[in-house]
């Protein structure tokens, strides 16, 4: 299966570690928090969940900027696959 790298900062990969699940790789990790989300409805998640109350106001931030990114990024890359 052909694959990507990419960049992240610090902060997001500790956000990142945070959520990968025990034998998950970072790449599972991302397809399940992402499978089946927009950039609209994690906006609206991150805000009304108790787990990210915690956040300071920079991680938020860098969170809704990488969110814009990831999306942006499947819009760019998309493929029909029929």
């Amino acid at each position: 299966m052909p694959s990507k790298t990419i960049s992240v900062t610090l902060d997001v990969y500790n956000l990142l570690k945070k959520m990968r699940l025990p034998g998950e790789s970072f790449g599972d990790t991302i397809a399940r928090l992402c499978r089946g989300k927009t950039s609209e409805s994690l906006y609206l998640w991150t805000q009304t969940s108790d787990g990210w109350a915690d956040l300071t106001n920079d991680e938020r931030r860098l969170l809704d900027e990488t969110m814009h990114d990831v999306q942006a990024s499947f819009k760019e890359e998309r493929v029909d696959l029929r």
